[in-house]
Order: structure tokens, then C-alpha cells, then sequence
């Protein structure tokens, strides 16, 4: 039996691998052709993880990647996109490979160890310190998942801590065994209407008050040192204390003895890749893949359709779409492929008469 689609590249070409595959594990004959050109394509470049099972199941992105987890890789000073969601339709952050970080209070981090001010340079100890003691590493890449993700204040938290352990093997001392007894003040907010003002002891003096006395003198010390050298600079590395005290408000709303929440197949799965993704150079095109695989299985790209049809897919993202935006709708075109092709293949099996 033949089949034509039509439609968006992404939908059509991973539509036609999925109804390909089908059939070469059932044993019978499918020829599989879309309408359009292979190299009239969007680029949908890296570097990138995500978990997108359509996706990875459609062999792109394996080089680094496993299971249902794809690592597109790209240029070596470029940030990795980085999606906690499936398929990638939404929320995509940035991670630094370079060791500069990316959100800007990954940037303070780093500008505290290079900073010639022995407050500075012991403020930076004392965080690289922490992050040691929880198994974390002190690769400013795990604070751009911390402070960067777009999910759950606490859940960013078991993230950053998946992600860090697994680049470092180490286990660490359980977060929630600092949080103290749980706080009846409100969570701090992400974004401060006043970043030069974020350190003041009045907005953020709850949150050491709250943490248990194995860490609240050290967690005192950092906001001193913070204060003190704000005064000096005005200002410049408050990004740091704000977002450290934030993803603290969030956790020490926990009880005593609380678990952190436990993370979904995507942000597991992501967190412990996040390793491979930021290792992956090269230059791979994810759209560019699909059509390798399609033609290795068989499929056909034609000028016209010579019989019936299947149209899929929605218009491409204008040529003026950055990487995010090229990424969602390539992620929603690819996931979309898989409701097209199981809506399809009853007709290939059992076409009516």
C-alpha cells in the first residue's frame, strides 16, 4: 500500500518513519512518500536536550543521548537549550557550557571567585562549600537549572540536585535536613520590584532564621559578607543572594523530615543528561536527521502527489523565529505526528472497501 503526506516537514516525515516502522515489524509491504523538498527545511539546530520519546524513538539525537532523552549537540561556546517539559513544547532555558554561566546570578557565582576582595572571594568559598557538602557540582551550569528552569520552585530544587550528584557521583547530605520546622511567611518572589534592595536584612532575615542551626550561622555569614560588599560595588552580584533566598523561602516552607517533591520521567531524565548535553559538540540539525531516517527506511520525497493524501502539520515558524521558537513548534509538529499516524494506520491495515 501507498501512502502520500503533505503538511509541515517535521509532522509529515516523522508521520511516514512511524508508519514505516510499523509496518517492517509486521512484515508487510509500505511505501511512504511525502510532498516537498528535504532540503527546503526549517533548521533546527544546537545545542539542546529535551525528552521528546517521538523524537528520540525517531533516532534523532542518539549519539548522546539514551532511553527517550534527545541530545542535539552544537557549537562549543554556545548555551544548551534545555526543556523540563515533553517534547519540548514549552518552557526552554539556558545553560552555559563555557563555565561563565548564563542566568545572572550564575554570573555573580563566578565573578566571586575572580574577584580580588577577600570578602568576595570568602563569600565564594562558603557557597562552593554547600554546594559541595550536598553532592553538587560547583559547575555554575547546575545554578542555571537551578535559578533558570521554569518549573516549581522546589521541584528546581530536586532537579539542580539530580543534575549536580549526577555529574559528580556524589550523594550528598539531604537539603530538606536544613529547612527547620517550616515558615509562616510567605515564599519570596521570583522577580523583586526592586533588584538593589533584595539583600535588605528585613526581606530575607526570615529565611536563615528558618533553616535549621547546623547551617543558619553560615547562611548569616553569606548574607553579611553579600551586604557589606554590595555597599562597595552597589549592587552588582545582589542577583545571587536574591535567588539563593528565593529557592530558600520555597524550601523552608517544609516541615520537618519533608521530602522534596519527586521529579516526573522529563526532569529525571534531562537532569542526569544534562552531562552528556554539555560535552555534545558538533553541528546537527534535528529536522536534517529526520530526513535522513526517513530516506533510510525507505520513505520518498516527491514534487506532487500521485494519489490520496494525508495532510498534517501546521505553517513553519516565520525565518525571523529564534531557537526557542523554531524548537516549540518543532516539538508540537513531532508530537503531533504521533496522534496522525495512529489515526492513520487503521486504514493502512484494514483500508475500507
Amino acid at each position: 500500500m501507498d501512502v502520500c503526506l503533505t503538511g509541515s516537514s517535521p509532522c509529515a516525515t516523522t508521520v511516514g518513519i512511524l508508519l514505516l516502522t510499523r509496518a517492517r515489524q509486521l512484515g508487510f509491504r509500505l511505501a511512504a512518500s511525502v510532498v516537498g523538498d528535504p532540503e527546503d527545511v526549517v533548521p533546527i539546530g544546537g545545542p539542546a536536550v529535551v525528552y521528546a520519546p517521538v523524537l528520540a524513538g525517531c533516532g534523532v539525537g542518539r549519539e548522546f543521548g539514551s532511553g527517550a532523552i534527545v541530545v542535539l549537540p552544537g557549537g562549543p561556546t554556545d548555551p544548551v537549550m534545555v526543556s523540563l517539559h515533553p517534547h519540548g513544547e514549552t518552557g526552554w532555558f539556558f545553560v552555559d557550557r563555557t563555565g561563565s554561566g548564563f542566568h545572572p546570578a550564575s554570573q555573580a557565582y563566578v565573578r566571586l571567585s575572580r574577584d580580588p576582595r577577600p570578602a568576595a572571594r570568602e563569600l565564594g568559598r562558603l557557597l562552593r562549600s554547600a554546594l559541595e557538602a550536598l553532592g553538587l557540582s560547583t559547575d555554575p551550569a547546575v545554578l542555571d537549572v537551578l535559578f533558570g528552569a521554569d518549573i516549581a520552585p522546589l521541584t528546581r530544587i530536586a532537579v539542580g540536585l539530580r543534575a549536580g550528584r549526577a555529574m559528580t557521583g556524589s550523594r550528598g547530605a539531604s537539603v530538606t535536613r536544613f529547612a527547620g520546622a517550616g515558615s509562616q511567611h510567605d515564599p519570596l518572589p521570583l522577580h523583586p520590584t526592586d533588584p538593589l534592595s533584595v539583600a535588605v536584612p528585613r526581606d530575607v532575615r526570615w529565611v536563615i532564621d528558618s533553616l535549621s542551626p547546623a547551617v543558619r550561622d553560615v547562611a548569616d555569614r553569606c548574607l553579611t559578607l553579600g551586604l557589606e560588599l554590595a555597599a562597595e560595588d552597589g549592587g552588582r552580584d545582589l542577583a545571587l543572594l536574591w535567588h539563593l533566598a528565593e529557592v530558600g523561602s520555597h524550601l523552608v516552607q517544609l516541615p520537618a523530615g519533608a521530602m522534596l517533591p519527586p521529579l516526573g520521567a522529563a526532569e529525571d531524565s534531562v537532569a542526569t543528561a544534562l552531562e552528556a548535553a554539555l560535552r555534545a559538540d558538533g553541528d546537527e540539525d534535528a529536522n536534517r536527521q529526520l530526513g535522513q531516517m526517513f530516506r533510510f527506511l525507505g520513505g520518498r520525497y516527491v514534487a506532487t502527489a500521485t494519489g490520496p493524501t494525508a495532510d498534517c502539520g501546521a505553517a513553519p515558524p516565520p525565518p525571523s523565529a529564534d531557537r526557542v521558537g523554531r524548537w516549540q513548534w518543532f516539538g508540537a509538529e513531532v508530537r503531533r505526528a504521533r496522534k496522525v499516524a495512529d489515526a492513520l494506520w487503521p486504514n493502512i491495515v484494514d483500508p475500507p472497501q
